[in-house]
């Protein structure tokens, strides 16, 4: 195959703003270039004329010079959407520049193996197409430190030399470039400097990786470039000098220049209390080294996956969490070496690395790389009709679950693709063809570290040539003359910049942590409009149905669709900002907002006999007796267990698909989901002795709950959340039977201490509202906007005499904590015919409901206790006039029950 050279618009328009550029330069030929037997490149034009050159050019492709951030250095910037074709570009500028103005030296240093293959798989390509078009033949080489004649015929040479170079040949002190003491030195001078003589224009492919390092930017001056020509869709905000192209995303994806993109997400759902950790941090300083973990907590809400508080060596994360599942989970180990990740072993010999999740991965592992398959098989029938090959791309964070003979993807892979075949073509696949669509791209050191090493890669050079020089025999449609059979592409996440194929139409990511890679540069792997069988790119037309393109990528991420979008949105923002965006804003931090004030006592009324009257009545003290009915007890327990349904944990798959930008907004559209069930490993519980630790039951009246159980699926299927819905029922009903049972009497004491009203000071809040007219204090402090709302009223109101927010040592104690309620009023009313005159003493609790069976607006701790306020006053109202109001939504609500209880 052979693949064919087009003519796009917006290539030519990158090029020739990079020609624009040198507008007025002189033609370099042979007598103006040599010098020392060297031949360079000269460049005729002064800082002035090319800055003057940069600005019109900016100003024609219409970036606002902010952004271009024009300057004298020697960069220039193409910034153009991955999938492009920015490396044909260049090297089509690098004809361009000869053909105008006899620029002849030229090197392409690019951040790793893959991208190099890539630039000298283009070469190979496109050098036949490309001599017709210019009739020149470049000499284009990868720098090898064995083949140091081709680096003296660069220097040397007369006619295009362009050196292609990873950039760690040359970025330490020890690489042959920069050795002075060699005996085949050109001019008794170190490589990098000899070559220095020639002023290469340099072209960087993806400077942001590593080439923007102060050590990388001084070797690279050692270069002595003419000019540095940046090319990236990524570069960092701080390397962006002169950018005199963009191709943005909005505008490639609207032209239909890359492919159309959909997101097929496989999340889990309802796996609360499984045995899922993650190791977030790991803190070293003074002392032992602590980590921070994120796990699932047991909390009055239920469960909760969250941060756990620092931990150290023998914390149990069973104590740190509530968590019965995690009793064997004590640290036994914390450990951050410095070069490589950070650790946490357990005692029970689990480890867990930093950014990662301790889980059952087989599963869902499983879901994704079988929807990848399915996904893969449904679009390879369709385009191999038009003569296009169909490629999977798998990227994996550990190496060892796929090259391990016991690795879980590998593993999962085959199976998966056993059970899709059959699926598909009602027949079972043999294991050579399993084997045979199988391919990868990784290696690793000795010491079992990733590496992007050329020679660790081509240990495995059959595989090696396949995917990385042999691009072209990867996209031929598989048959018995057909070298390469690999439709499946296994890389390490680490090199999601680099390698890509125009015919990838499917990206899945199996990590075990999120994936740090850019959105842009992951899914980039696979956004190269397609190519069939002769070699032609085969694009969509205008009119093609949505659903129907040919050119649609499917990426299915570790993570959920929002999250997914949020990063690939929050990168788009980074860069390009918003359409609305105006002045650049900025993002202060100012910390804290400190207040101090001083809280003053209203004299006047705090020594009113109707403010003490009050005090007097209220502090009476009460205590209360509880009673059991067992049986009863018994018998709705066993009721209300029984009609416990836990659902099934899931992997829920959502398809996606992306439909355009709106400034700097992803419009997306659901195309469906379902969901399929996971089976999940638990720690065994003893329920019984469970549910006595956290009820006041003994163990013979649970044994009597769980003998008379009838729904031991419900168990099986998540005993912790069964555990967990079980203790809450037993503990509503012992309340119920509390509170039905609950008796309180007066005691006969009182706690009549009016110091606890003394003036003071109060920091570091601003919930206070003023209250200078009826407030025992002349300011209050708010918890929420409704006691707000209503001290504000209260305080204007002519009928109330005092009120305050009560004290928190005002307590009342009921069976399950102290109760502390809002507000105390005291309110007179006087009739307008005899002028009689009546105080009433009021008890308040605020909430956001007015109805003491509203369970969305109060928790069933709030109700109870509410219930037991009401029967304390009711004791107290033996003696008092006290009346307790609770809940209270707001002040109107208040007033309407204060007449009816005044009328009564």
């Amino acid at each position: 195959m052979q693949l064919k050279l087009e003519h796009l618009e917006y290539q030519q328009h990158a090029i020739d703003s990079i020609i624009s550029v040198f507008e007025g330069q002189e033609k370099n030929n042979f007598d103006k270039s040599t010098t020392e037997e060297v031949y360079s490149n000269i460049l005729s034009l002064n800082k002035e004329e090319i800055k003057s050159n940069i600005k019109s050019v900016v100003l024609e492709n219409s970036i606002d010079e902010k952004t271009a951030n024009i300057c004298d250095d020697n960069d220039l910037c193409i910034e153009m959407e991955t999938g492009t074709g920015k490396t044909l570009v260049y090297i089509k500028t690098i004809y361009e520049l000869y053909k105008h103005y006899g620029f002849t030296k030229f090197i392409i240093i690019v951040p790793s193996v893959a991208i190099k293959e890539g630039v000298l798989t283009t070469f190979d390509s496109f050098s036949k197409q490309l001599e017709d078009v210019y009739n020149i033949r470049p000499n284009y080489f990868e720098y090898d430190s064995k083949k140091l004649n081709k680096v003296m015929n660069f220097i040397e040479g007369q006619d295009i030399q362009i050196m292609i170079m990873t950039l760690q040949s040359f970025n330490s002190n020890d690489r042959i470039l920069n050795q002075a003491q060699r005996e085949d030195l050109f001019s008794n001078t170190p490589y990098i400097k000899s070559i220095g003589k020639t002023n290469p224009i340099i072209i960087m492919d993806e400077p942001q990786e590593g080439m923007d390092t102060p050590n990388s930017i001084e070797r690279i001056k050692t270069f002595n470039p003419l000019f540095k020509i940046r090319y990236s869709a990524t570069h960092k905000k701080e390397a962006l000098k002169n950018l005199i192209y963009r191709l943005t995303p909005f505008d490639s994806y609207k032209k239909g220049l890359v492919k159309k993109i959909e997101v097929l997400t496989v999340s889990e759902k309802n796996d609360e209390a499984s045995m899922k950790i993650e190791l977030v941090d790991i803190i070293i300083g003074k002392g032992e080294p602590q980590a921070i973990l994120k796990a699932w907590h047991l909390t009055k809400d239920g469960f909760k996956f969250k941060e756990t508080k620092k931990l150290s060596e023998n914390s149990n994360l069973y104590e740190a969490t509530q968590n019965i599942i995690y009793s064997d989970y004590i640290i036994e180990q914390i450990a951050k070496p410095i070069r490589s990740k950070g650790f946490v072993k357990f005692k029970n010999e689990s480890i867990i690395y930093i950014g990662e999740q301790a889980k059952d991965y087989s599963t869902i592992f499983g879901e994704q790389l079988y929807w990848l398959i399915d996904t893969h098989f449904r679009k390879k029938e369709i385009l191999k009709q038009k003569g296009i090959k169909c490629l999977s791309l798998v990227f994996i964070d550990k190496v060892a679950n796929y090259l391990h003979p016991e690795g879980i993807i590998k593993k999962s892979f085959e199976e998966q693709y056993a059970k899709v075949y059959e699926n598909f073509y009602k027949k079972k696949p043999t294991k050579q063809q399993i084997t045979e669509v199988q391919g990868y791209y990784f290696a690793q050191t000795g010491k079992g570290d990733f590496t992007d090493n050329q020679k660790s890669m081509e240990n495995n050079k059959e595989i090696f040539d396949a995917i990385l020089r042999d691009k072209e025999e990867l996209l031929r449609i598989s048959d018995d003359n057909i070298k390469s059979k690999i439709e499946f592409i296994f890389s390490h996440s680490a090199l999601g910049v680099g390698w890509d194929n125009p015919n990838v139409f499917n990206i899945a990511t199996l990590n075990q942590s999120y994936s740090e890679i850019k959105k842009r540069q992951e899914i980039g792997r696979g956004l190269r409009i397609c190519v069939n069988q002769n070699g032609e790119r085969v694009y969509d037309l205008p009119d093609t149905k949505e659903g129907e393109e040919i050119n649609l990528l499917t990426v299915i991420p570790n993570e959920t669709y929002q999250t997914f979008v949020s990063q690939y949105q929050a990168e788009i923002i980074e860069i390009y900002g918003t359409n609305s965006a105006g002045a650049e804003t900025r993002n202060i931090h100012k910390g804290l907002k400190t207040t101090e004030k001083q809280i003053k006592r209203n004299e006047k009324l705090f020594n009113s006999n109707s403010f003490k009257e009050f005090w007097k009545l209220l502090s009476k003290k009460t205590e209360y007796l509880v009673k059991f009915d067992e049986d009863m007890l018994i018998r709705k327990s066993i009721e209300e267990i029984n009609k416990i349904k836990i659902p099934h944990h899931i992997a829920e798959i959502t398809l996606n698909r992306i439909k355009g930008f709106e400034g700097s907004n992803i419009e997306s559209e659901n195309l469906g989901t379902e969901s399929h069930r996971l089976v999940t490993d638990f720690t065994p519980i003893d329920l019984i002795d469970e549910i006595s630790k956290n009820t006041s039951l003994s163990y013979r009246t649970i044994f009597k709950i769980m003998h008379k159980l009838t729904n031991y699926v419900e168990i099986v299927r998540n005993p912790p959340k069964f555990l967990q819905e079980a203790i809450k029922i037993i503990k509503n009903i012992e309340l119920e039977e509390m509170l039905r049972c609950l008796e309180y009497k007066l005691t006969g004491e009182e706690e009549f201490d009016l110091t606890k009203f003394e003036p003071y000071f109060l920091k570091n809040t601003d919930k206070i509202i003023s209250t200078p007219n009826k407030g025992i204090y002349d300011n209050i402090v708010y918890d929420s906007d409704i006691e707000k709302e209503f001290a504000k009223k209260a305080d204007n109101d002519a009928e109330i005499v005092c009120f305050l927010k009560l004290p928190n040592s005002y307590k009342i104690k009921t069976p399950i904590g102290d109760y502390n309620p809002d507000f105390g009023i005291v309110l007179k009313k006087k009739q307008i015919r005899n002028n009689n005159e009546s105080e009433f003493y009021f008890v308040i609790e605020t909430k956001g409901t007015n109805d003491i069976d509203d369970k969305k607006s109060l928790t069933e701790s709030e109700i109870y206790k509410i219930n037991c306020a009401k029967k304390h006053f009711e004791a107290l109202g033996i003696e008092t006039k006290i009346d307790y109001i609770a809940p209270v939504k707001d002040y109107e609500y208040f007033i309407t029950q204060i007449n009816q209880i005044v009328t009564d």
